[in-house]
């Protein structure tokens, strides 16, 4: 069975590369993530930096899709 930091270094790699289109960098996959977190305007919002974090666990701003461009 893969272990945690392999499953999230590989959905970081498919992530980058759907991001990207680019070679993904030689880097971990938390590092990896934080890269391409970086310029999403998400790195501020503690709720993302959590260790507990679970999907059905995510809320966001009222506001917040007018503040990405999408409202």
């Amino acid at each position: 069975m893969p272990r945690r930091e392999d499953i999230i270094k590989q959905e970081a790699q498919a992530l980058w590369r759907e991001l990207h289109g680019e070679p993904v960098p030689d880097i971990g996959g938390s590092e990896l993530l934080d890269q391409i977190c970086r310029n999403l305007g998400v790195a501020e919002y503690d709720r993302v930096q959590s260790p507990f974090l679970r999907s059905s666990m995510i809320t966001r701003p009222e506001d917040w899709r007018e503040r990405q461009g999408r409202g």
